[in-house]
């Protein structure tokens, strides 16, 4: 914002000094110009970014990532239970990503979590009995907050992509729980 306003003010300081008689007007036109400019900054913040799931999945081999997912796993009984659990994808404001294992809800096949500015992928469980792809609820979520929603069950870890609106599978079987499998970051289709 420095900048920009920085940018803006110092061609009414040059035209000032060359031509005071002109400088009220100038100073109004700053004023109207100043004030488009702060509100497109601000509808740009309001307008979230879209993450992308490349974007995401390109995190996943960081450190902690895959013991996030099996801490999870573990919470909905290896997916032999119908509560979830769910892992937050967070970019940190030095740039570094870091996963957060939310706990337990105990919920049937659903998990309440407060939403976290940071986040930029939700990972959660899906019973083994359920189908293993992103639900309704799920594409919800990623639309609502533009960002991939990610499924991990027996037969394999999904994602919801809301940049591209498509759902495609990102590993086979437990896969996903293998750190080895992650510098291959290449999903499946």
């Amino acid at each position: 914002m420095k900048r920009i306003v920085r940018l803006l003010a110092m061609p009414v300081v040059l035209t000032s000094a060359a031509a005071p008689a002109y400088s009220f007007g100038l100073t109004g036109s700053l004023c109207r110009t100043l004030s488009a400019v702060i509100e497109a900054s601000t509808n740009r913040l309001k307008t979230p970014r879209v993450f992308s799931a490349d974007f995401a999945i390109s995190k996943f081999s960081g450190p902690g990532m895959v013991d996030a997912f099996q801490r999870a796993w573990r919470r909905a009984g290896n997916g032999l239970s119908f509560s979830e659990g769910v892992v937050l994808i967070l970019k940190m404001a030095d740039g570094s990503v870091s996963a957060r294992e939310m706990g337990a809800t105990n919920e049937y096949k659903q998990f309440t979590f407060g939403w976290h500015p940071a986040t930029i992928a939700v990972v959660h469980t899906h019973p083994n009995s359920s189908n293993p792809k992103p639900q309704d609820h799920d594409v919800a979520l990623a639309d609502k907050y533009r960002v991939p929603v990610f499924t991990i069950t027996s037969r394999g870890m999904w994602v919801y992509d809301p940049s591209t609106r498509k759902i495609t599978k990102v590993r086979e079987d437990l896969d996903w729980l293998d750190q080895k499998h992650w510098a291959q970051q290449v999903a499946v289709n």
